[in-house]
């Protein structure tokens, strides 16, 4: 595969979804109350819903970070012990801590644990 091909990782790719994110939500939200489907009785104020809205997209963006992290090692360890390896491994691992089910959920590839 190109490096070209590759999926945008850290912040580049981020900056964008974070800010489509924040959109999404802000349309959908200024929609329903427009549409009144938010309830009369409801005690919500634009200083509560921003804050709230401030919190979710922080913690959005904190756990892209470490998903952006978590890949980043994912790499250096394909790149050490190769990825058929790393796939062995994790498959290894889901199969001693998942059920079937989640298994077949997960796409993972059963491996032969005898």
């Amino acid at each position: 595969m190109a490096d070209s091909d590759k999926k945008q990782t850290p912040n580049d790719a981020n900056d964008s979804d974070e800010k489509s994110l924040e959109e999404f939500i802000t349309h959908h939200y200024q929609r329903q109350k427009e549409n009144g489907k938010m309830d009369a009785t409801e005690d919500i104020d634009d200083d509560r819903t921003s804050n709230f809205f401030d919190r979710a997209i922080s913690e959005s963006r904190r756990m892209n970070k470490e998903v952006d992290k978590s890949q980043v090692k994912l790499d250096k360890l394909s790149a050490e012990f190769g990825a058929e390896r790393i796939t062995a491994w994790q498959a290894e691992h889901a199969a001693e801590v998942l059920t079937p089910q989640q298994i077949a959920v997960m796409g993972i590839q059963p491996t032969d644990t005898s």
